[in-house]
């Protein structure tokens, strides 16, 4: 699939917040001083509900400073009363490796407890471990057994797996009309990545009647919420009059929207719009900052966008040693071949150039390997 039409559907970890409530009322309450003070007696009493909401407030900071280690150990507490929402959080703090030594096998082996109790985030995180074989043994039908569990539960991040799964074939075999069903399930419940995928099997007409005017729809709905997927593909279509009517003016307004949130796809075409002008005012100097957000991200046609503009000094002063950096580094990041541009560039430079830009390509990309590996560690995020 495209860059552009790539659907969002990574497993993202969530921390389960609403500990105290009951099945009914899933709102969370914010604890008081004096909330907290009760919570806290009960929970010295050993009642695990209270050591769970205890958890909460040490992780989150509410009330008390956040202290990772001291919101382990009330989860621990609760989680071996067998407490699922604590066994859950267990799980999220180990797999995260926040305020304990990161383990895998251990976080997947809380998540199981929980989710044996039925908690949809549970089985979601669980299911999510067994199909990346993350601390376990990979096992695609364990993972499609726990995604619809959670799904059937209503839970909206685990139909959107399963509609990816479905799209994709992946551990499954392949069923367009049933990714269809999964999206829709979640776009009902207006969460925007669910809108954002089925307006791309609308768009596409994979398992639906193709229907541009209902993924326009679609679009628009994830756009308003936020999704910069979505915001990036209504983007281009209205920059190039595709299911819309041609605007270079709403196109450069969603695909700023999107390349805000720091999506490096949007950031480029954004510059490209703004280097070629089009019914907006050309301006090269904005056309090389977004180029250069795209490019310090990795992305390879930005990289060799910025190179153009640094070779011919248009938005930034010339400079032949980063023009060669960004073309190298463009070079090595896809199948373009971009070795004539880089051997005419070489020409044109000394020897000390050339190698002081071939040491700043090695100094780039070994930051950004670093920042990958800390992005490992990031996936678990907490739910409010």
């Amino acid at each position: 699939m495209s860059r552009h039409w790539q659907h969002v559907m990574g497993c993202c970890f969530v921390l389960v917040v609403g500990l105290t409530l009951s099945a009914t009322d899933k709102r969370r309450t914010q604890l008081s001083p004096d909330k907290f003070a009760s919570t806290m007696r009960l929970a010295l009493r050993g009642d695990r509900r209270a050591q769970a909401r205890v958890g909460i407030a040490f992780a989150k900071g509410e009330v008390v400073e956040p202290n990772p280690s001291e919101a382990v150990r009330w989860f621990l507490s609760a989680a071996i009363q067998g407490e699922p929402f604590a066994q859950h959080n267990l799980g999220v703090m180990l797999y995260r490796g926040t305020g304990v030594e990161r383990n895998l096998t251990e976080a997947g082996n809380w998540f199981e407890k929980a989710a044996a109790s039925g908690l949809p985030e549970a089985q979601f995180n669980a299911g999510c471990l067994y199909e990346a074989g993350l601390g376990r043994p990979r096992n695609f039908a364990r993972a499609i057994l726990l995604f619809h569990q959670a799904a059937e539960s209503g839970f909206a991040p685990a139909q959107n797996k399963l509609g990816k799964m479905y799209e994709e074939g992946e551990g499954i075999d392949r069923d367009s009309a049933a990714a269809v069903r999964w999206f829709k399930k979640s776009a009902e419940q207006e969460n925007a990545i669910g809108e954002y995928n089925l307006g791309v099997m609308y768009w596409h007409g994979a398992g639906v009647r193709r229907d541009f005017q209902k993924a326009v729809n679609w679009f628009e709905r994830a756009a308003q919420q936020g999704n910069a997927g979505a915001q990036l593909i209504l983007g281009l279509q209205y920059r190039d009059g595709r299911g819309v009517q041609q605007d270079y003016h709403l196109a450069a307004a969603w695909l700023r929207k999107a390349a805000e949130q720091g999506n490096s796809e949007a950031q480029n075409k954004l510059g490209a719009l703004y280097l070629e002008g089009h019914n907006l005012t050309a301006d090269d100097e904005q056309a090389a900052a977004f180029f250069a957000k795209a490019a310090e991200q990795g992305h390879s046609q930005a990289q060799a966008n910025l190179a153009t503009l640094y070779k011919a000094g248009r938005g930034v002063p010339r400079d032949l040693v980063q023009a060669y950096k960004w073309l190298q580094l463009a070079q090595r990041g896809d199948r373009v071949d971009r070795s004539d541009r880089l051997r005419d560039l070489a020409n044109s430079m000394s020897g000390e150039q050339v190698a002081d830009a071939e040491r700043m390509v090695t100094e780039w990309r070994l930051v950004q390997d670093s920042r990958k590996a800390e992005d490992g560690k990031s996936m678990a995020d907490l739910l409010e």
